[in-house]
């Protein structure tokens, strides 16, 4: 889960990251990052999400996609059906058949500290971290922007 000003939320599966990124060019970051606990609640709700990945999609979902845009009679497409699909790692969907991918989920907020106190503090620490790095490593940007 991230947000627009570089908030990040990453879950892996053993562990849980919370970081504050600040973007240097479109490829390079600076900042600062905290392992979180398993036990918080905003974690434990985060991993009942869908994991990240790539999802095959047949031409049959594709029909059915573009059906439920052009005629407003048909259903919507159900797109939570897709993501409950296992996704494919990039080394399978290269030796298979798959002509069409649906990826994500991508989660996007725009504050995390609205997820919950807890969350809300450690972001305002990791600003202030991430601004003292960005400071101490390149001072002549940091001066244009803090």
């Amino acid at each position: 889960m991230h947000t627009p000003r570089g908030e990040m939320l990453v879950v892996g599966p053993d562990s849980v990251f919370q970081l504050k990124l600040i973007s240097l060019n479109p490829f390079e970051f600076t900042g600062s990052g905290i392992e979180m606990t398993k036990d918080d609640a905003v974690v434990k709700s985060l991993r009942s999400t869908p994991e990240f990945g790539f999802r095959p999609l047949s031409d049959v979902d594709i029909r059915r996609i573009v059906e439920s845009f052009v005629d407003s009679s048909k259903p919507r497409f159900d797109f939570g059906e897709v993501v409950k699909r296992e996704p494919m790692s990039p080394s399978r969907i290269r030796g298979s058949s798959v002509e069409h991918l649906l990826s994500g989920p991508v989660l996007t907020r725009p504050d995390l500290g609205s997820l919950s106190p807890e969350i809300l503090r450690i972001q305002e620490s990791l600003d202030l971290s991430a601004k003292r790095t960005f400071r101490r490593r390149y001072p002549e940007r940091a001066g244009m922007f803090f």
